[in-house]
């Protein structure tokens, strides 16, 4: 069993974890955000291990969720439920109204589970929206 924790870090520390989900064989670069060090990032670590992240940007009111990923070994476990939740309570703390997340067609049951609305479709992603109250 782990005994993982959240906590606000750095964009550099969410980088490795990012390249392994989204582009294993590509380059760095290709998971690095044009607004990375204005944008707010969140990891979970078991132990020194990060084995989640999410990376959130702010426009106004509304907030956008880039790059949640979870490490393959650790999925299904509740890490990346537990980081929207942490990330919900930080957009809260500024009254932000709603967040906003692109993902894979087949991940819609997990952002279904965590209150979010699919308001999108395009090919094999949907734009998920979370009206916050």
């Amino acid at each position: 069993m782990m005994d993982w924790y959240i906590e606000q870090v750095f964009a550099a520390r969410t980088w490795k974890l990012r390249k392994e989900v989204f582009s294993p064989e590509g380059k760095l670069g290709e998971v690095m955000l044009d607004g990375d060090f204005e944008a707010t990032h969140f990891a979970a670590y078991d132990g020194n291990d990060v084995v989640g992240v999410l990376s959130l940007i702010s426009l106004g009111d509304n907030y956008n969720i880039h790059f949640l990923a979870v490490a393959p070994h650790v999925r299904m476990q509740g890490i990346g439920t537990a980081l929207l939740g942490y990330a919900r309570r930080f957009i809260g703390t500024f009254n932000g109204k709603v967040v906003l997340a692109e993902a894979l067609l087949d991940q819609q049951h997990f952002w279904k589970k965590n209150g979010f609305d699919a308001v999108k479709q395009k090919d094999t992603t949907v734009t998920y929206s979370l009206a916050l109250r």
